[in-house]
């Protein structure tokens, strides 16, 4: 919800389980792309069934999605395959994977968003990928804690980027009695907003 009015603008999407949650074990998804894909399909068909037409769909990456080289490509036929634009959805990628830039993951993740898809970081256990111009000009949403947002100065660096660029600076877990306060730090919407008693 916005921190300025309290409005819903968007939709927080629940994906049970997660990637990371799944057993091993036979017949179980083991690929973090088949998982997506999976995800994917289920996100844009309950989208149409129960009629929610806000966007972009917020798809919460697997940490290891961006060692397929394939994924991206297969993710966009799976959005066309549902009849949804790519740019419908918005694909939220852990810190910590885009932190390795050895490995080139910061192509990987530009591949998704040339595919057409938003993208999303969620620091919240972690700040440490480079947030160059390659990042910052890629990320439409960045998530972070209220504790970091207001103690941590990368953290208050990066959401004032993200947020004078026009994304969303999304807090877990605010108090209300703090909204303006993050506000002044560039957040501009919060989750699970906590009343003080």
């Amino acid at each position: 919800m916005q921190l300025s009015d309290g409005a819903l603008d968007f939709p927080v999407t629940r994906v049970d389980p997660l990637f990371e949650e799944i057993s091993a074990g036979p017949g179980q998804i083991e690929s973090p792309t088949e998982w997506l894909l999976l995800c994917l399909r289920k996100l844009a068909q309950s989208a149409r069934q129960f009629d929610v037409g806000v966007r972009p769909l917020h798809v919460p990456m697997p940490l290891s999605i961006l060692q397929d080289p394939e994924a991206p490509e297969r993710a966009a036929r799976i959005a066309e395959t549902e009849d949804f634009c790519t740019q419908e959805f918005i694909l939220e990628f852990q810190d910590a994977t885009l932190a390795a830039t050895e490995d080139g993951v910061l192509d990987r993740m530009e591949a998704f968003r040339r595919k057409g898809f938003r993208i999303a970081l969620d620091a919240r256990l972690s700040s440490a990928a480079p947030f160059g111009a390659r990042l910052r000009s890629a990320v439409e949403r960045l998530r972070v804690t209220e504790f970091d947002l207001l103690n941590d100065e990368t953290v208050q660096m990066r959401a004032d980027i993200v947020s004078c660029l026009g994304g969303k600076v999304i807090i877990d877990r605010a108090r209300w009695t703090n909204a303006d306060l993050l506000r002044s730090f560039g957040a501009t919407h919060a989750l699970k907003l906590l009343a003080d008693a």
